[in-house]
This record gives C-alpha cells, sequence and structure tokens, in this order.
C-alpha cells in the first residue's frame, strides 16, 4: 500500500509545530538544518525545541510535511546551538544526521561555554540520570574528556553509556559505546566497572563483554522461541 492510499496522518490539534532557523548546508545547498518550535495551544512560547536535517525546501511552509528524524527535547539554546554545529561541522545530508544522533547534548549548560554537565539528554528527550566523570589515564586520551551516564527507558529497564567529549571540536558529549536495556542491578554493576577503569582499552573490554553477555532484550528470546518452532 502507498502512502497516498494510507490516507492523511492524524493532526494534535493541541500542538502547532513551527520552524524558527534554518541553514542550508555548506556542501548541499537543498538541504538545510533547521530547529523547530513545538508550541502548545493556548500557551505564550514553545515548550520545548528540535533539531532536524531537511532536503524539501517547502518544509518551512509546513514543517510537519517533512519526515525526516529529529532530535527533540531541547531547550531554545541547546537547539540552536546544535543546528550551528551542524550547518558548519557537515558539508552533506548523511554526515549531518550522523553527527546528529551520536552527540549527548549537556542539559546544566551555560551558553557556549564547556563544563561538565550534571546529565545529559540523548535523541528523543531521554534525560540521564546524574552523570559519573570518568577519568583514564592521560595519555591514552588525548584532550578529550569521558563520563558515565545511565538511562532509564521507557521499558523500565536502563542504559549505560561511555561519553567521550572534545572541547576542541565541539562541546558536546558523543557516545564512545553502550550497553543497553539492562536490568537496575547489572547497570549499576557495569557502571562500577568502567569507573574502576584505568584506560579507555579496558573500558571498551568492559563494554564488548556487556554487550555479549548482557545486553539482551527479554522480548529477544519470545522472538528466538517463535523462530523455533516455525522450523
Amino acid at each position: 500500500m502507498s502512502e497516498e492510499d494510507e490516507g492523511p496522518r492524524p493532526i494534535d490539534d493541541r500542538f502547532e509545530i513551527l520552524e524558527v532557523w534554518r541553514r542550508p548546508l555548506r556542501g548541499d545547498t537543498a538541504a538545510a538544518v533547521r530547529v523547530l518550535a513545538k508550541v502548545e495551544a493556548g500557551a505564550y512560547g514553545p515548550e520545548e525545541y528540535a533539531v532536524g536535517v531537511s532536503t524539501r525546501p517547502d518544509a518551512h511552509l509546513a514543517p510537519l510535511l517533512d519526515e525526516a528524524d529529529l532530535f527533540t527535547g531541547l531547550s531554545f539554546a541547546e537547539a540552536h546551538w546544535v543546528a550551528a554545529v551542524l550547518a558548519s561541522a557537515a558539508d552533506r545530508v548523511e554526515d549531518a544526521e550522523s553527527l546528529l544522533f551520536d552527540l549527548r547534548v549537556p542539559v546544566d549548560l551555560a551558553w557556549r561555554e564547556v563544563e561538565l554537565a550534571a546529565e545529559v539528554i540523548e535523541p528523543g528527550g531521554l534525560r540521564s540520570a546524574p552523570l559519573v566523570p570518568w577519568e583514564p589515564e592521560a595519555e591514552s586520551t588525548g584532550a578529550s574528556r569521558y563520563a558515565i551516564a545511565t538511562f532509564t527507558l521507557d521499558c523500565g529497564h536502563q542504559a549505560v553509556e561511555l561519553l567521550r567529549q572534545d572541547p576542541d571540536a565541539a562541546p558536546f558529549w558523543v557516545e564512545d559505546g553502550s550497553v543497553d536495556h539492562l536490568a537496575a542491578r547489572d547497570a549499576r554493576s557495569l557502571t562500577r566497572l568502567l569507573y574502576r577503569a584505568v584506560n579507555l582499552e579496558e573500558a571498551q573490554r568492559i563494554i564488548e563483554e556487556a554487550q555479549a553477555n548482557l545486553a539482551k532484550h527479554p522480548e529477544d528470546d519470545d522472538h528466538d522461541d517463535e523462530g523455533r518452532g516455525d522450523r
């Protein structure tokens, strides 16, 4: 069935989506980085902002026409900062989208300062527990700084991420390794192991072992059982 056959999507009348900032990519003028504002009906101003990469020049007239993925849940300052970094650092749509969803935006962040945040926000608006600063051996990391973040997922499980911050490139936390769908007890154990790692190589080994041994969603077992039953 084509999209035309499915009919128009329902529109939530409680909110209005506005495009408030747009800048073409340097290497592809047909594409642009944009900031969207989500305004609740009757409210004095936007309640949150989002950043995305658009390939439709007419999307500024009707933002919902563009179905590109968005990094949501941002404040005004966070959204405009993310958009400015994308517009200046990426030449192609693929590069901009990749960079957008690698970023972890600090929540407690003064404008254009590079300070350790208390927590971070990931694509989709999910906020972490307070960050745990981690300092591996200096000679293996250069100017990078690291922290360990724990997110509680919608399903109730937790995800643990090792975040890297490169102040010379952009003042954002970038995921350097993650393990998701963990029980809370396993997430705490993994955080303790990462915190005790003496260098980046050991931390990466811990993450890989956790991914192999722990990072399995309970629904995967159901799918495996169904697959075996079909044989």
